[in-house]
């Protein structure tokens, strides 16, 4: 799907709702055009591929970072199209040096989970422990910050724009994913450890206009374009041995106001 350019690193028609797999393929698809691969967690490559889209079109010396990185492929992909000044931040980050463990998580993701491995290891990476709430990183240093399905696993969207705001340069764009459905869902999913992928929360619509976009707005953000809620399937379905959970993914990227 071929869309059109609003300005350098800005995408048209990019804030939305996934709708159907066949989206998920298209990802995949323009992902390996640009010689690069998909997520491991295939469904993912959508989200994936909205943001590597967005950041593609900018200067190859932009600084960007990548929030909630640990097991993200945002900057090996980044790496691969000649980016720069990558980084990353998480409270937890797999450094893998076990050759035998290596090997197994090989086969289970196969290569697309080595380059995230090697990111790690890789100086050409600033990756940092920390509490994406509340950084160490300076003031106005980022052009483009990434959240890979990240603001559902706990995080306070008030810190999190909030400081969001503080690192991003005026202009800069804040491009975020997370779990999303129109509806509410109970959440039978009850985890304590950000570490575990289960999802702690899946915004509704009501919740992704008022305690997301809202707040975003409070905090000196705009949406690049409205968001497109149109819903079709649950493409996602997360399995764990005694639960389970169909939902999509949502997509929006924000503009930090340039007046602040």
């Amino acid at each position: 799907m071929i869309r059109s350019t609003n300005f350098a690193g800005e995408k048209m028609g990019s804030n939305s709702v996934l709708k159907t797999s066949s989206e998920v393929d298209e990802a995949i698809n323009h992902l390996r055009s640009l010689d690069l691969f998909p997520h491991h967690d295939r469904v993912k490559s959508w989200d994936t591929h909205k943001m590597i889209d967005i950041i593609n079109g900018a200067d190859r010396n932009s600084f960007i970072l990548d929030v909630g990185c640990n097991d993200s492929p945002i900057l090996p992909m980044l790496q691969k199209l000649g980016f720069k000044n990558l980084y990353g931040c998480d409270l937890f980050l797999n450094r893998i040096t076990n050759l035998s463990l290596m090997k197994v998580v090989h086969s289970i993701y196969r290569r697309n989970y080595k380059p995230i491995i090697e990111m790690y290891e890789n100086k050409r990476f600033a990756i940092s422990i920390q509490d994406l709430e509340k950084t160490n990183f300076q003031s106005n240093m980022f052009d483009y910050i990434t959240s890979l399905s990240v603001i559902e696993h706990g995080v306070n969207t008030q810190n999190y724009f909030k400081e969001m705001n503080r690192i991003l340069k005026k202009g800069g764009m804040l491009l975020t994913s997370s779990d999303y459905w129109p509806d509410k869902l109970v959440n039978k999913i009850v985890s304590k450890d950000i570490r575990k992928m289960s999802p702690n929360n899946v915004f509704s619509k009501e919740e992704i206009k008022k305690n997301v976009i809202d707040v975003a707005e409070q905090n000196g953000f705009t949406l690049t374009e409205p968001i497109d809620f149109t819903h079709e399937d649950k493409v996602v379905h997360w399995r764990a041995t005694t639960v389970g959970r169909d939902y999509t993914f949502i997509f929006f990227a924000l503009r930090k106001n340039k007046s602040l």
